[in-house]
């Protein structure tokens, strides 16, 4: 019985140990299998907002990369180098536009994005980029009325300021560089270009947003050959030998156009006298009267008499180690030279092409280098003892000695006229060969003006003025200010060592800042004349528009928008009381703009007139723009 009872008692155990192990088992295989489902389930994106504010800018943070996609199997569009990169950079290539959004399951957020410059687009974790301001507001020019040195390069936003900024190319191919353009805001994007918000003065249809660097307050190119063009003398040039034989016709501008339009006789003849140089006619018919801007005339010219030039118009100029500071002028060579000049045999028919030409005819130098001065040719170099002078083309076609200084500074070649009234010089470079010195084969013309105005420096005397030092040495170096002297010396590069030079440059540079001293107080100045100028001219038009004058037929007789008068008056007599009551307008608006100046906060040295009120608006070059009668009204104001 009791054996019976614990047989019974170990089946039983036995029996709850196996269920016991069968429900581990049941309980462990379901956990796993819970676990492998788990891992099964994908991460998966879901787009969010797929029409965010495309006007809102991004910028990199550094903290992320742009992958193709925002999940899954990705790979990388800009590494995370490349986003650190980006977040130091101020250009406006690197910064993004965020145009979706969205979150994965597991919660996180992306941006999709694009650069500015299209390069890179992709999914970025929404750390990885943050909002930025691209603008701030910067300064107006203080004259907000110029020109623009680009017309092609308008935008419809700040270039930067945001993504979708493009060029307006509404227009391109109008004729609009010369018109003034007036800025109305500005602001500073974030590569620090500052951009300018314009509008044609002419049409105020044409605007937009331009770099400033493209924004001048001085008069462009394009808009002095429009009003070159605008203002220009049309002439005829007539051989007088033959009436029916017009040889030429040309545009001119001359000197003074009046305030009516006009040029005086003598300033045309002038203009006549100096578009026939270089031609090879001259004695032009003299011009009696006054011409108006746009008419035409006819000159009756002569052909310049036949100029026979020799040898002896020609000298030589021969130096010794030529372009460094030991360069020494060659004299007892060059009257040896001279000699071998002399002696050219040419044919007649030599002699013609390369020594026969006309008064007022551009010496042909071109021709004359290529047949006697070329390698191979008669007077290339010259052999004469231990001496071989060679012919040197950079400095004899830029020597000054061998041009006409027009002015300014400007030159032009000669004529056969004034070769055979003097001389005209050609340089030859030096190598002896009894010693190892030579020269760099190319005598720099630039070097020996330099130390020309260096030796005139030096050897000036003791009591000397500084002033008449430095007008000799530009003398020395063939040059009319200390600002080309300034150019010239930074250009020869002398030996810093050299005696004098500190001195010299000294002097030159005190002048140069002492003449830019002065021409930034006139450009002040002339920025107030403009200020005041323009302040006058918004007074005339403030105080005319839409106003009628008593007597006069038709009403009103300004425009009630531009203040123009209008073209339905014909009359004369209505012309002459309408004149009449715009001068004392515009002597009115003057004195008013002048007495605002006077009281304003922005002052100058100096003080301005009505008179320098009515030269200004004289000048072709400031009257683009102004409304019908103004300038007339201005010049006839009595003050």
């Amino acid at each position: 019985m009791q054996s019976s009872l614990k047989k019974s008692l170990y089946l039983g155990l036995a029996a709850l140990s196996f269920a016991s192990v069968a429900s581990v088992t049941a309980n462990s295989s379901n956990a796993n299998a819970a676990k492998k489902h788990a891992a099964a389930k994908k991460v998966t994106y879901k787009t969010t907002n797929k029409n965010l504010d495309q006007s809102v800018t991004f910028k990199s943070t550094g903290k992320n990369a742009v992958y193709n996609k925002a999940v899954g199997k990705r790979s990388v569009v800009a590494s995370l180098s490349d986003m650190k990169s980006k977040a130091n950079s101020n250009s406006t290539k690197d910064l993004f536009m965020a145009y979706q959004e969205g979150v994965t399951s597991k919660g996180v957020h992306y941006y999709k994005v694009v650069s500015f410059d299209k390069k890179v687009r992709g999914f970025v974790y929404n750390k990885g980029v943050a909002k930025t301001n691209t603008t701030v507001a910067a300064n107006k020019p203080a004259n907000a009325t110029g020109y623009l040195t680009n017309t092609n390069r308008f935008f419809n936003k700040a270039y930067g300021s945001q993504f979708k900024t493009s060029l307006k190319n509404d227009y391109k191919g109008m004729n609009i560089a010369a018109d003034q353009f007036t800025v109305s805001d500005a602001v500073k994007v974030n590569n620090d270009q500052t951009y300018y918000y314009v509008t044609d003065k002419n049409n105020q249809l044409i605007n937009g947003w331009v770099n400033s660097v493209y924004f001048s307050n001085t008069i462009t190119d394009a808009a002095k050959n429009a009003t070159n063009s605008a203002n220009a003398i049309h002439v005829k040039f007539v051989d007088r030998a033959n009436y029916g034989s017009v040889l030429m016709e040309k545009d001119m501008n001359p000197d003074n156009l009046s305030s009516t339009g006009t040029y005086s006789a003598n300033d045309v003849n002038n203009s006549v006298n100096k578009a026939l140089v270089g031609t090879g006619f001259n004695n032009p018919s003299v011009v009696s009267d006054s011409v108006a801007k746009g008419n035409t005339i006819t000159v009756t010219v002569d052909k310049g008499a036949t100029q026979y030039l020799t040898p002896a118009n020609f000298q030589s100029a021969a130096y010794n180690n030529a372009g460094t500071i030991n360069q020494t002028e060659d004299k007892d060579g060059e009257g040896q030279v001279n000699t071998k000049l002399s002696q050219l045999q040419l044919s007649s028919d030599q002699w013609k092409a390369l020594f026969q030409g006309n008064a007022n005819q551009t010496f042909n130098f071109n021709n004359f280098e290529a047949s006697l001065l070329a390698p191979g040719k008669a007077w290339n170099q010259f052999t004469i003892g231990t001496k071989t002078y060679t012919y040197n083309a950079n400095y004899t076609r830029n020597s000054n000695a061998n041009k006409v200084n027009t002015g300014n500074n400007n030159f032009r070649d000669m004529t056969y006229d004034e070769i055979a009234a003097g001389k005209f010089t050609i340089y030859y470079d030096v190598k002896d060969s009894s010693n190892t010195t030579t020269n760099n084969g190319n005598m720099d013309n630039t070097v020996r003006l330099a130390n020309n105005a260096l030796s005139s420096y030096n050897n000036a005397a003791s009591n000397t003025s500084a002033a008449d030092k430095l007008s000799n040495a530009e003398k020395a170096a063939n040059v009319s200010d200390a600002a080309s002297l300034r150019a010239l010396l930074d250009s020869a590069k002398l030996n810093d060592k050299t005696t004098g030079l500190d001195g010299l440059n000294k002097l030159v540079n005190d002048q140069v800042q002492a003449d830019k001293d002065a021409q930034a107080n006139k450009n002040a100045e002339n920025t107030q004349l403009t200020n005041v100028a323009n302040k006058a001219k918004n007074n005339y038009v403030d105080a005319v528009k839409g106003q009628k004058v008593d007597g006069v037929a038709v009403n009103p007789a300004f425009d009630g928008t531009t203040g123009a008068i209008v073209d339905s008056i014909t009359s004369q007599q209505d012309l002459a009381k309408v004149n009449s009551f715009a001068a004392d307008k515009a002597k009115t608006a003057i004195n008013n703009a002048l007495s605002d100046s006077v009281n304003s906060n922005d002052k100058t040295s100096k003080k301005f007139t009505a008179k320098d009120v009515q030269n200004y608006f004289a000048q072709s070059a400031n009257q683009s723009g102004l409304p019908k009668g103004f300038t007339d009204a201005v010049a006839n104001a009595q003050f």
